[in-house]
């Protein structure tokens, strides 16, 4: 019985530790791609993200120009979006890598974006066109001439009342 447990317990550590290496291994190249789409969407005002123990899990830290950090749930609610949004486009990057894309569809997520970083999300997006199909959703006509001076070759459908 003894052996049969240790059996047991090597082969759960060897699972533990083939989960946490496959997860390092892409949330490191998720990561970087985040912390560029954030580094674009924000302007150049934080130069990336890294992650930070906590107890049991990790807390996402945005990492400033200025050499600064602060922790996600201390940004403005504009800079939680858009560090959302760099998540989310990380995250659809990687599962393009092994599959299939699928559309990206976001649905007014620019609200509390300036004009300047709606150009840049903007430019993340034509960058994921090349990749998939990307569907954004918005009610605001300015963030259509916005699209159409980033990406010339947008294709906008306005919808009837």
């Amino acid at each position: 019985r003894a052996l049969q447990y240790l059996r047991r317990q090597v082969g759960t550590a060897a699972a533990e530790q083939a989960l946490r290496a496959y997860r390092d291994q892409h949330r490191s190249s998720m990561m970087a791609r985040a912390s560029e789409a954030f580094r674009t969407i924000s302007r150049g005002v934080y130069k990336g993200l890294a992650t930070q123990p906590e107890k049991e899990s990790e807390v996402l830290i945005a990492i400033g120009a200025d050499g600064g950090s602060k922790v996600a749930s201390e940004l403005s609610r504009g800079t939680r979006f858009q560090l959302y949004l760099a998540l989310r486009v990380a995250g659809y990057h990687e599962f393009a890598l092994s599959r299939r894309p699928v559309p990206f569809i976001a649905d007014d997520i620019m609200e509390t974006f300036d004009d300047f970083r709606a150009e840049e999300a903007f430019r993340v997006f034509s960058d994921m066109a090349g990749v998939g199909q990307v569907i954004y959703l918005t009610h605001h006509q300015h963030l259509c001439e916005i699209a159409r001076r980033i990406c010339p070759s947008v294709r906008i459908h306005s919808l009837g009342s």
